[in-house]
């Protein structure tokens, strides 16, 4: 029996629970990757995943965290990299990060010796790094782990503001994911080009780039800082343009594999 499919349902229930945040957004760059595979792809992709569609896959590697036995895959979310540090020399960590997680996922998707419940499970890691790494606060500074430990209020609630990047401004535009997905279908063939040549490196840097964007809260007095619509307003952009190079970006490697006639 699949791993993917069986997990318990107490389990299932926990997670989604505890791991709404983000579902939308891994969702939706999933959906846009699929309408951009080749035919030939698609049947190759639905033969691992037994007629699953790619979106079903892409939040299994966050609901498995509430699984301690899964403790080891937590790094593999994200790198850290203070705002001095370049990426030409910067401290990794031995327990591994999402660039190293996305080359060794991408090597056993590659690898035609790897079949069955390894491979799904390597598929569903990929899809769902592909969209961490572009997430700005996945490639985050280590003081603040990732955003995680910066407080703020969204719309009068408590959280942070890594959840915020997470699914706060996706799921506040009210939009299902395949209709997220669709409204933002609209990239042109040029874009697509320039995006699929970008390596994984590159991935890392574009998302370090918006850091100080994500961290300007405006002028505010408190301690704690209130965001709102104005924030929203302000970023959303950042969000639904990393979703588009996420879902092209995937649907490009993903293309590359399985394209060909098996």
């Amino acid at each position: 029996m699949r791993l993917l499919k069986t997990l318990p349902f107490i389990l299932a229930f926990y997670s989604l629970n505890a791991f709404s945040f983000g579902a939308n957004g891994h969702r939706t760059v999933a959906q846009i990757a699929s309408q951009h595979l080749t035919a030939i792809a698609q049947a190759n992709l639905m033969e691992i995943t037994d007629g699953d569609p790619l979106p079903e896959l892409a939040t299994w590697p966050d609901d498995i965290k509430s699984n301690s036995d899964w403790n080891y895959t937590k790094p593999w979310h994200y790198v850290s990299i203070d705002d001095d540090e370049s990426f030409d020399d910067f401290e990794r960590s031995d327990k591994g990060d999402v660039l190293e997680a996305l080359n060794r996922f991408e090597a056993q998707l590659r690898d035609p010796n790897i079949q069955g419940e390894q491979k799904r499970q390597a598929l569903a890691f990929y899809i769902h790094f592909v969209g961490d790494i572009h997430q700005p606060l996945h490639v985050g500074r280590r003081d603040d782990l990732g955003g995680n430990k910066t407080k703020v209020t969204w719309f009068n609630k408590l959280t942070n503001i890594h959840s915020v990047w997470d699914g706060g401004m996706i799921d506040q535009q009210q939009l299902s994911f395949s209709e997220y997905a669709i409204f933002l279908d609209n990239v042109t063939q040029e874009q697509i080009q320039q995006w699929q040549t970008a390596q994984y490196l590159n991935y890392a840097k574009e998302s370090k780039q918006f850091r100080s964007q994500v961290y300007d809260f405006g002028d505010q007095s408190s301690n704690l800082p209130e965001l709102g619509y104005q924030y929203s307003a302000k970023n959303i952009e950042i969000v639904n343009l990393r979703m588009q190079q996420a879902g092209i970006r995937l649907a490009g490697t993903l293309n590359d594999i399985f394209g060909a006639v098996q």
